[in-house]
């Protein structure tokens, strides 16, 4: 074994004297709108709701990529495990209305308890999971501890790191594999994290290399009679789509609009940040309408901002060309996808670590291009919009394909464990 350091020391030693300042800072989130007061003590432990007999599955994911990349699991694990109890925890208030539409027997949902010691103790003591699975990158060192006291079976399925994250791993392999050793299993999305896992000392029997969860997502639906509607209020006119925006991305596409026209959908990675994107909107001079306010597109509105849930489905199939989020600020871009399974061409920016193979694969099937900025942004598009990009999806066919690699390989493991 590797030496362990400092800083892990220093965390487990903190977990016994962290309470009173996540109290403090769940305060403070619940001023900004972020945590939703009823759930609070869901955080600590302190007022649950019973808990069913019999097995116990724990599922977390940490925000709204992470849920959407269970759902298949959860909808599987379901069907065939009817009398086993499924709990699912996330720590966003988006993520949790996520899971609040799938809720039903046997499928309960909660806030993420806080990776404290008394906190942890009191969780896995209340709830008695069979099996614990984490998703992506969510590595709670005192939560990991005490399943593995008490011999609860952990996986991390999914998982993948950024290039700092992975930078961090290498300078702290001791610390990480410890803290990897505590898994049973770990299923890597791609060869980086698998190489860098084995580099590091996790056993190779370990590891298995599945691809993602998110390829087994089904098609984004939408409500074709509200696309028709929404088309006929367009009246013709070009529109195109900024999906999962970041703070720093929305000025840039606001003033490339400026320049183009047409009508401007923008849908952010998180909602909670319409108001201010409207009203930078505004601030720009153009006629700027939030969906939560007034769902029928105005004649004269020429920014629409999708400040609702569950919608992607519906913008990405009106529109021709849409640029993803996160890829011009350092977010690592978001799942490309979802958009190009509706023939949606995707423009994005450079920063795209977090699917960095697909964006790849997508570049040189001729269905997505990289842009850098303001100017970049309305050349891509002025070119698109001259001609239909739609054409080029039939050579993306078998690329496009839903891959259950990944959620075969993750029930498999999980019925073995149960």
């Amino acid at each position: 074994m590797k030496k362990i350091s400092y800083g892990l020391r220093l965390y487990l030693f903190l977990s016994f004297l962290l309470d009173p300042i996540y109290f403090i800072y769940q305060l403070i989130s619940v001023l900004r709108g972020k945590e939703n007061p009823k759930r609070l003590w869901e955080r600590w432990v302190t007022k649950q709701i019973k808990r069913p007999s019999g097995k116990l599955i724990w599922l977390h994911a940490a925000s709204v990529g992470e849920s959407l990349s269970l759902l298949p699991l959860i909808e599987k694990i379901a069907v065939d495990n009817p009398q086993v109890t499924i709990l699912i925890t996330s720590t966003t208030k988006t993520s949790a209305q996520i899971f609040g539409k799938i809720l039903k027997k046997r499928i309960i949902h909660q806030m993420a308890p806080h990776d404290t010691f008394f906190v942890s103790k009191r969780f896995i003591k209340y709830w008695r999971p069979d099996i614990a699975v984490r998703v992506e990158s969510e590595i709670w060192p005192r939560i990991l501890l005490e399943l593995n006291k008490k011999k609860v079976p952990s996986f991390l399925f999914n998982a993948r790191f950024s290039k700092k994250s992975l930078k961090k791993i290498e300078n702290q392999a001791g610390s990480a594999q410890l803290i990897f050793s505590l898994f049973n299993e770990i299923h890597v999305q791609e060869n980086k994290t698998l190489e860098k896992l084995m580099n590091i000392g996790v056993p190779r029997e370990k590891l298995a290399l599945t691809g993602s969860l998110k390829d087994s997502a089904k098609k984004l639906v939408f409500d074709e009679h509200n696309m028709k509607q929404f088309l006929e209020a367009a009246s013709k006119q070009n529109i195109w789509l900024a999906a999962c925006t970041h703070a720093g991305e929305d000025e840039i596409v606001l003033k490339a609009h400026k320049k183009i026209g047409g009508i401007l959908l923008i849908a952010p990675r998180h909602i909670e940040r319409s108001k201010d994107i409207a009203n930078l909107s505004r601030s720009m001079g153009l006629i700027t309408q939030l969906r939560s306010e007034a769902p029928e597109l105005r004649k004269d509105t020429v920014v629409y901002i999708a400040d609702t849930m569950g919608e992607m489905g519906l913008w990405y199939s009106m529109v021709n060309i849409a640029f993803i989020g996160g890829s011009l600020v350092e977010r690592g871009g978001h799942n490309p996808i979802e958009a190009a399974q509706l023939e949606t061409f995707i423009l994005h920016g450079p920063f795209t670590y977090n699917a960095e193979e697909k964006y790849h694969q997508l570049n040189s099937l001729g269905i997505a291009v990289q842009i850098e900025n303001v100017d970049t942004l309305v050349d891509k598009l002025i070119n698109l919009q001259n001609k239909n990009p739609k054409k080029e999806f039939k050579k993306a066919n078998s690329f496009l394909q839903q891959n259950d690699t990944a959620l075969i390989t993750a029930l498999d493991t999980i019925r073995s464990a149960i």
